[in-house]
């Protein structure tokens, strides 16, 4: 008699408390820990940004954390947003190069891409029709498929020291493709802060930390946050 009754203590469920809640379980099931189901749902959330571009997205010359992509998931996660920003910059490339690695940024999976090439372009003096035709066919597979991310494209502008013709051929590109894929855009990403002492290194190109921090504040955190909007309410 107590070897049956043993017997049926151990088919019995067993009944615990949780959170004013009961939860029943047999001996083999698993429970998981609240705390992983809350880390779990906090992945499933978070959204992923990744920063497509040059020398200007890579932070050349800064410690990575002084970077914009750095700089500015700081400040989403500041304002409440469950984000993580991918640097993919890649110092000297033209937008030849973005054509080559677009396959590679696809393969991240992100939500949403900042994509600026085309300042090493306008350095060499390479053609704006090459420029177009290279930033054009990005685009065109960023854009592609039902899974396609959200893109800010972030415009440049062609040195003050070319000629005139160069400069309007070049300047024109940016706002010519985000008017034909219907993305936003960033005019210039280096506007108030190219050529002043305060915002650059001593090339007077290349930001540091107080120039990216102009950038993130000034530039990016509004257009981000639109797109972050229309990513949650496709979701």
């Amino acid at each position: 008699m107590k070897k049956i009754f043993k017997s049926a203590l151990i088919l019995i469920p067993l009944c615990i408390l949780l959170g004013g809640g009961f939860v029943w379980f047999s001996q083999k099931e698993e429970i998981l820990p609240v705390t992983t189901i809350r880390e779990e749902s906090a992945v499933a959330e978070k959204v992923r940004i990744v920063a497509f571009g040059d020398s200007l997205t890579a932070g050349y010359g800064l410690p990575l954390d002084q970077s914009y992509p750095a700089l500015l998931e700081q400040a989403l996660l500041s304002r409440g947003h469950i984000v993580e920003v991918i640097n993919s910059g890649v110092s000297g490339e033209t937008s030849a190069g973005g054509v080559r690695r677009v396959d590679f940024i696809r393969s991240l999976d992100p939500d949403i891409v900042l994509f600026g090439l085309g300042g090493n372009d306008a350095l060499r003096l390479l053609s704006p029709e090459d420029l177009e035709k290279n930033l054009d066919d990005t685009l065109a597979l960023l854009r592609k498929g039902d899974d396609a991310p959200y893109v800010l494209l972030l415009g440049m502008r062609a040195p003050g020291n070319v000629d005139q013709q160069y400069r309007q051929a070049f300047d024109e590109v940016y706002p010519r493709l985000a008017e034909k894929y219907t993305i936003p855009l960033v005019p210039f990403f280096l506007q108030d802060v190219a050529l002043d002492p305060r915002y650059t290194q001593g090339d007077g190109i290349h930001p540091n930390m107080a120039g990216y921090e102009y950038i993130v504040e000034n530039h990016l955190i509004s257009p981000v946050e639109k797109l972050l909007l229309l990513q949650k309410s496709s979701m």
